[in-house]
Order: structure tokens, then sequence, then C-alpha cells
């Protein structure tokens, strides 16, 4: 079973602050909601929460007896290992102290080992298992360079995946609120999802979806090898995952 006990100093950066869930694996349940930066989601299963590497967390009404404690000392006995989701990640401290409220209200606080309350936002595809998102933050970036072909980048969610059975072009093709004029310049689809490169596809054409005006879409085919091979698998440049970009569509140029 894959498992992880560290973000690596790159991501931890990049991240920010990120509200995350503790899940015991044995029954599925979220026994702990909690705020943080750099490597905070991991410290109560390595049992050093008072004096971890990165920041001083003291927590003076933290004890190794809390109930917390004992959830994740149970887990580890039971030879399993805590699952670490990041329910939301790149805010700021204040938008992090929000949403944990909000989650720890949602999961109800007699359900949860937080001793107290939290305090009653992004722009990622959350939550993500700790695992996937290390390795999302870790591949490397395609090369993005001026020879490149042109093409619109265009980022899909899981859900939007999941309602379309996994299709990436049923998902990605249609339908979205560009100038058909200016799409028609661009041969090139480019499917993101969690920031990375899932798909490279060639347009056949663009043209307005169901026939209305304001809404397009596109008809084509996956990229041959030798331009998917640019961009496949392979995470999207710093410019295209700025915070605050609102449309899902991204020029090249």
């Amino acid at each position: 079973m894959e498992t992880i006990n560290k973000f690596s100093n790159d991501v931890c950066e990049e991240i920010k602050y990120y509200v995350y869930r503790l899940v015991d694996p044995t029954n599925g349940n979220t026994f702990y909601v909690g705020k943080g930066k750099g490597n905070r989601v991991f410290a109560h299963a390595k049992g050093v929460i008072k004096n971890y590497n990165d920041i001083n967390y003291f927590d003076q009404d933290e004890d190794d007896e809390s109930l917390k404690i004992k959830t994740i000392k149970n887990i580890i006995d039971s030879g399993l290992e805590v699952i670490y989701i990041i329910q939301q990640y790149g805010l700021t401290e204040e938008q992090a102290f929000w949403i944990e409220s909000a989650l720890i209200d949602a999961y109800c606080l007699d359900k949860l080992t937080n001793k107290i309350k939290g305090h009653s936002f992004g722009g990622y595809d959350c939550p993500i298992n700790a695992i996937t998102l290390q390795k999302n933050h870790s591949i490397k970036e395609y090369e993005d360079v001026s020879t490149n072909p042109k093409y619109i980048l265009i980022k899909i969610k899981n859900y939007w995946l999941n309602e379309r059975n996994g299709n990436v072009y049923e998902t990605v093709r249609s339908a979205w609120k560009l100038s058909l004029e200016k799409v028609k310049k661009y041969k090139y689809v480019l499917a993101v999802v969690d920031g990375i490169v899932k798909k490279v596809f060639e347009v056949d054409n663009w043209h307005y979806a169901n026939g209305i005006s304001g809404r397009v879409e596109f008809d084509g085919k996956e990229a041959n090898e030798s331009i998917a091979n640019i961009f496949l698998n392979k995470r999207i440049p710093a410019r295209f995952r700025k915070k605050g970009q609102a449309s899902p569509a991204l020029y090249s140029d």
C-alpha cells in the first residue's frame, strides 16, 4: 500500500495554506479536520505535534491521550495508515480559517475528535488525496516555448468526468462560453485534470454547441504522437496555474 508522510519542499511552498481531513481506513470516517501549511497534516500521525520540524505547532489543549491520538494509535496498531485528504489548498490563512469551520460543522463536531470548533476559496479540483497531490505537484512541466503548436488549454473537473463515465473527449469538447471566431484559430485542445495534461486533441472544426450562439464545442480526434508527447502527462506551466483565472479555458498565446 502506497503511503506518504511528508510533502517535498517545492510542494509545501506552492500549496500554501490548506484544510485537511484525517480519515480512518477501517471505516472510511473522517475523525479530524484541521488547517495548516507545510507538513502540518502529517504531524498528528507522527505524534510530534508540539515540536514539528517545519513550524512549532504547540497546542496546550492537545496531549498524547487525546481521542485523536488514540484513534491514530488504533489505526497504526491495526497495521494500517491514516488517509490524508487535502480538502482545499492554495489558500490564505483567513480562507483556511473559514473553510475549516464549515467542514467541522458539515462533519458534525460530536463525530470528530476535534476538541473545539473551527472558526465560522483555491481554484483547485479538491478534495484530493495527499499522495496524489504530492505526485501531481512533482510532475515536470511541459516546455512552454513559442515553437509549440497553438492550443487551448481546458481544465476539467473530476466530477465532470465521472458524469461522463470517464470519457475525456466528451467532457472537454463541449460546451464553452468562448468566441467562435477566436477559437477557430486554434487547432489543438489540451484536456487538463488536476493540473496535468491527460489528453491532447486535434480539432477538425469548431462550431456553436447545439447551434446556439454563445457556447462553442469542437469535433476532433486524439493528436498524433509527435504533438501529444510535447504535453501528455506533464504539468501545465505556472502561468496557467494562477489563482483568479475564472475561465477553465486558457490560450497558449
